[in-house]
């Protein structure tokens, strides 16, 4: 009989996770494939339920927030014609930015929970590649910034077994989140390296940026969490929670290291293909 491998679930502790998986191993292999077919269906039947609930929030969420802006837009013209008090045109122009920040919070929790939906596709993918490709898609962001780039070898990175619309999303928030937070920078440093040590393949970015606390290190990667003013850098606090969420859908490791003012290391590990 092939073995049979546990299905992919996202979500759970890794420890249980395993306790679950010896449990099954210790069964006949007759039950044992049951059980297997039993929690994909479980599993399917989950990811059809969180599809629904994102097709209501997309809709039901958005219309009202719609809503908000195009009339509060409209009050704005009449309030400005009948020459009233500045400070109200101050109101509705508050009223409309936070509506519309509030739209894009929702867009950003439905990309956030599709990532738990995407169908995987696992596949040998060369890292030079697909790294060289979004580090190029970054460079619009840097335009009229002196960024010092330490690049790598691209064609002597290794393979890694990754699904190739996540990785590339992967790869996008984390240049993006070193690329933002050096901005105050007279001059970034954001420096890249892989390396194979054993399974894994290790990706390591480095920058000068403006660091964080450590004891904000429990916060990196919850939904919304932002460790720096909005006057300073903006964004929504969603970046590195939906890093965090791919890769533990493509079975690695995210780890960050920082200081105040003293930049930010990011160590990715992914499966060697």
């Amino acid at each position: 009989m092939s073995e049979i491998r546990p299905p992919s679930l996202s979500g759970p502790a890794p420890d249980r996770a395993e306790d679950d998986w010896a449990a099954l191993q210790a069964q006949d292999p007759a039950s044992l494939a049951r059980e297997v077919l039993r929690l994909r269906a479980e599993l399917q039947a989950r990811r059809e339920d969180q599809q629904a609930f994102l097709r209501v929030v997309s809709h039901d969420l958005r219309s009202p927030v719609r809503h908000v802006v195009s009339y509060g837009q409209l009050v704005r013209e009449l309030v400005q014609e009948s020459n009233a008090d500045p400070a109200a045109l101050q109101f509705l122009d508050t009223i409309t930015q936070s509506a519309q920040q509030l739209g894009r919070m929702i867009d950003g929790l439905i990309a956030l929970g599709r990532i738990g939906n995407a169908e995987l596709q696992l596949q040998a993918l060369p890292l030079g590649d697909v790294l060289q490709d979004a580090w190029r898609g970054a460079q619009p962001a840097c335009a009229e910034r002196r960024v010092q780039w330490v690049l790598p070898d691209w064609n002597a990175l290794p393979a890694v077994r990754a699904d190739l619309a996540l990785l590339r999303d992967l790869l996008h928030h984390l240049l993006d989140n070193a690329i933002k937070f050096t901005r105050l920078r007279e001059e970034a440093r954001i420096e890249l390296a892989a390396a194979q040590h054993g399974p894994w393949v290790e990706l390591t970015l480095r920058d000068n940026g403006a660091g964080y606390k450590p004891e904000h290190q429990a916060q990196l990667f919850g939904v919304f969490q932002r460790l720096h003013s909005t006057r300073d850098f903006d964004g929504l606090g969603l970046g590195l929670a939906a890093a965090r969420r791919i890769v533990d859908r493509l079975g690695g490791d995210l780890q960050l290291q920082g200081q105040p003012d003293q930049g930010c290391t990011v160590t990715l590990r992914l499966p060697q293909a």
